[in-house]
C-alpha cells in the first residue's frame, strides 16, 4: 500500500525532484506576480480603487519567486527548467477564463467585466496556492529554511485570496450577483482541469527522476484523475461562494505537492 508521508518525503528529500517542484512554484510567481502588476496599471476608470492593491499583490507573488529560488539556492541547487506541460500558471492563463490576460497581451483596454474575471482567475488559483504552500509547511524533511518559506508564502496567498474575495463582493453589492457566480463557476473547472493536467505531467517526470515502477506510477495517476472527478462533483463547489477561508487542508501526496504554484 502507497504511504503518503513516505510518497512526499521520497520526492522532497530527492535534490532533483525537490528543485523541480520550486523551480515551478517560483515560475507561477513570477508569471503571476507579472500579470498582477501589468492589470493594475490598465484597470478601467472606475475600478481604478483595486489598482495599489493588485499591483502590491503582484509584488508579493514576485517575492514569493524569490524566496523559492533562495531556497534552491540554500541547498546548493539551481533552478530547473520548467516543462510547459506542468506550468500550472500557464495551463490555467491558456484555458481562456480570463480574458484580461489575453487582452493585455494586445494591449486592449480592460472592462470591468475583465477586472472580475481577473478576481475570479486569481480567486481559484490563490486558494489551490495557499492549500500547496499549507501543506509543504508540514514536510520540511531536513531542507533547511523551507518550513520558514512555505509559511512565508502561505500568508501572502491567503492574504490574497481574502483580498480577491472582497473585491468580488463589492462586485456583488452593486448588483452583479449573477456575473461573480459565474466568473466563480467558469475559473473554478478552469483551474481544477489545469490542475489535472499539470499533476500528471509533473506525476510523469518526478517518476522518471526518481525511477518510479509503472505500477506505482499509474496508481498514482488514477488518483489524480480521481480527485479531478471529486472536484468537478463536490469539491470545488467551494469556489463558487464567497465562504471564509477554510482550515488549512492534511498533507498531501507528491502529485498535489508538485502542482499549485502562487496564485494568479
Amino acid at each position: 500500500m502507497l504511504r503518503r508521508r513516505d510518497l512526499v518525503r521520497e520526492v522532497l528529500e530527492d535534490d532533483a525532484s525537490f528543485r523541480l517542484l520550486c523551480s515551478l512554484a517560483a515560475a507561477a510567481g513570477e508569471r503571476n506576480g507579472g500579470e498582477n502588476r501589468r492589470i493594475a496599471a490598465l484597470l478601467p476608470r472606475g475600478r481604478r480603487d483595486l489598482a495599489p492593491e493588485m499591483a502590491r499583490y503582484g509584488e508579493l507573488q514576485r517575492g514569493n519567486a524569490r524566496l523559492l529560488t533562495g531556497l534552491l539556492a540554500a541547498c546548493g541547487l539551481e533552478p530547473a527548467e520548467v516543462p510547459p506541460a506542468a506550468d500550472h500558471a500557464a495551463l490555467l492563463e491558456g484555458r481562456g477564463s480570463c480574458p484580461a490576460h489575453v487582452r493585455i497581451r494586445c494591449g486592449q483596454p480592460l472592462s470591468e467585466r475583465d477586472v472580475l474575471a481577473h478576481l475570479a482567475h486569481g480567486h481559484a488559483a490563490s486558494a489551490r496556492a495557499a492549500a500547496w504552500f499549507g501543506r509543504l509547511a508540514g514536510h520540511t524533511f531536513g531542507r533547511p529554511g523551507a518550513g520558514e518559506t512555505a509559511r512565508e508564502a502561505v500568508r501572502a496567498e491567503r492574504e490574497y485570496l481574502a483580498w480577491c474575495r472582497a473585491a468580488m463582493l463589492g462586485f456583488a453589492r452593486a448588483g452583479h450577483v449573477a456575473a461573480v457566480e459565474l466568473a466563480l463557476r467558469e475559473n473554478a473547472l478552469a483551474e481544477a482541469r489545469a490542475h489535472r493536467d499539470a499533476a500528471l505531467a509533473v506525476l510523469a517526470r518526478t517518476g522518471h527522476l526518481l525511477g518510479w515502477s509503472t505500477a506505482r506510477s499509474v496508481v498514482l495517476e488514477g488518483y489524480v484523475q480521481a480527485r479531478y472527478a471529486r472536484e468537478r462533483l463536490t469539491g470545488r463547489r467551494r469556489a463558487v461562494r464567497l465562504d471564509p477561508l477554510p482550515p488549512p487542508p492534511g498533507p498531501a501526496l507528491p502529485c498535489e505537492t508538485a502542482t499549485a504554484g502562487p496564485g494568479a
